[in-house]
């Protein structure tokens, strides 16, 4: 079964050199229900914004239903 979104070694750094998300690796499957937790400021939303298009990563590769 492929997944439905396939995250490689994604890695952003903001324009102040802030390093947000470094290395993520993820794999979301069909009917799967996952949950991302963490403190403040440890990447969630910079990882969704990299996920929908709105910020461009510094390196890795995001496929959303291949």
């Amino acid at each position: 079964m492929k997944p439905v979104i396939e995250i490689e070694n994604l890695s952003f750094d903001y324009h102040d050199g802030t390093k947000a998300i470094q290395q993520i690796d993820l794999k979301v499957f069909k009917n799967e229900t996952i949950a991302l937790i963490g403190p403040n400021g440890a990447g969630k939303t910079t990882l969704f914004l990299t996920i929908n298009g709105i910020l461009k990563p510094l390196s890795g590769s995001i496929k959303v239903f291949d």
